[in-house]
């Protein structure tokens, strides 16, 4: 609890996640995040051995390495010549890279590189400097890296595709399609199938087929059903939104 009320004293707004799979242990997950410290003592009473959960983009965005599960993954973040910036060492022995905040670092998993993910807009970091991890280059917050922006934008670019006015009659055959596949993604992929599928349902918005908001509830709903956490799944739909143009 101490980490936790001493990131709210900084007017950083935080929430409750498990211990085991780090997911949200609140009903809106990163949404429930307050800076309130009676909340946080609500919380921290009820769910003492929580990790302290911090949501992205207001304040930062985040580069995630995974450099001990994926080798890849170590001899690309050995190589991929960051700018010095403040960096957590994670309970896994991984790297937390932290930046300046921007509208194009998306919520995604291995797209940058295997083993590398990033976290912006609708996602959120457990923040381990509050139990008690290594913190690299505290005062430095630097820009987002030019060829982490450039290998995100380039896999935004492949879910971009030309496509054929959308018959009407057809229609909801599609959406029946879309909802079985990201339903159906395993995982590793959910994240990337739901990106795909909302550009899909992105597509028939632009056909006034169906409005944006359905875009969200439909994959929200559909990735619900292979177990993607609805925060992801809401941050791949308005990625789709921003990219299907």
């Amino acid at each position: 609890m101490k980490g936790a009320l001493e990131l709210a004293s900084q007017g950083c707004p935080v929430f409750p996640c498990r211990a085991d799979d780090k997911k949200p242990y609140t009903t809106h997950g990163y949404k429930d995040a307050s800076a309130d410290p009676h909340f946080i003592n609500f919380w921290w009473r009820r769910w003492p051995d929580a990790l302290v959960g911090v949501p992205c983009n207001k304040k930062f965005t985040v580069v995630d390495c995974d450099t001990v599960k994926h080798p890849e993954a170590a001899r690309w973040y050995a190589y991929a010549n960051f700018p010095i910036t403040r960096t957590h060492i994670t309970r896994s022995g991984g790297r937390h890279l932290i930046f300046q905040p921007h509208a194009d670092v998306w919520n995604s998993e291995s797209k940058i590189h295997k083993g590398v993910d990033s976290r912006g807009d609708g996602g959120y970091i457990v923040w381990w400097p509050a139990h008690g991890y290594q913190v690299l280059h505290p005062d430095v917050l630097a820009p987002v890296p030019e060829f982490i922006l450039k290998a995100l934008a380039r896999e935004a670019n492949v879910a971009r595709t030309h496509h054929l006015p959308i018959d009407p009659d057809t229609a909801p055959a599609k959406i029946a399609g879309i909802i079985r596949t990201i339903a159906g993604a395993r995982k590793g992929e959910r994240q990337s199938v739901c990106f795909w599928g909302a550009c899909r349902l992105a597509e028939l918005a632009l056909e006034q087929v169906i409005t944006r908001d359905q875009v969200i509830d439909i994959a929200v709903e559909a990735a619900s059903r292979c177990g993607l956490e609805h925060t992801r799944a809401r941050s791949a739909a308005l990625s789709a939104l921003r990219t299907v143009k």
